[in-house]
């Protein structure tokens, strides 16, 4: 190969040490992979090309930085969009809980169920949640015998008027009496 031309192998071109004419005149071989019949090409048009692609290699290095920036960007807002619907999620997961209970609380009332049975209840609906209460309803009746109110006489305090309208003074009175007995 002589001074100042480059083969197609991708061998660096060879600058002529020569006057500012011999660099001009200097040309690339870009022969076929067989090197059959190389192609020569002078240095400007060379340099020319180097120069284009000095230019591609910064623009895409310039575009990488940016991308990666942008990326990052997506990224940040990716995530407080995630802590936003994560929230979102958080405070309606909550809010249809107290729904929930609210209904049951209110059924409860209706019902006259317990307090202690409200948790109990089933259903996501007001008419699944009263049917419910209902059948806990039947069910504890049917666990528990109905008895009467038991007489004065059976509970030993004696018989002074009503039943629900004694007083104290009443009470008293029915203990003094037993006392004298």
């Amino acid at each position: 190969m002589s001074e100042g031309t480059v083969e197609a192998g991708g061998q660096e071109p060879v600058m002529d040490q020569g006057t500012d004419a011999a660099a001009s005149s200097e040309t690339v071989d870009l022969g076929s992979a067989n090197n059959a019949e190389p192609k020569m090409f002078d240095a400007d048009y060379v340099k020319s090309l180097r120069q284009e692609a000095a230019k591609y290699r910064t623009q895409a290095k310039e575009m990488g930085e940016k991308a990666a920036k942008y990326d990052e960007y997506v990224e940040s807002q990716k995530s407080e969009q995630q802590k936003m619907q994560e929230s979102l999620a958080t405070l309606e997961k909550e809010r249809d809980e107290l729904r929930s209970n609210l209904i049951r609380q209110e059924v409860a009332a209706r019902k006259q169920l317990p307090p202690s049975l409200v948790a109990r209840l089933q259903g996501s609906t007001p008419e699944e949640l009263e049917a419910d209460a209902d059948s806990l309803l039947t069910e504890l009746r049917g666990q528990f015998v109905e008895r009467s109110k038991p007489s004065p006489e059976e509970t030993g305090a004696g018989v002074v008027g009503e039943a629900d309208s004694q007083t104290v003074d009443d009470f008293l009175k029915v203990l003094a009496s037993r006392r004298n007995r």
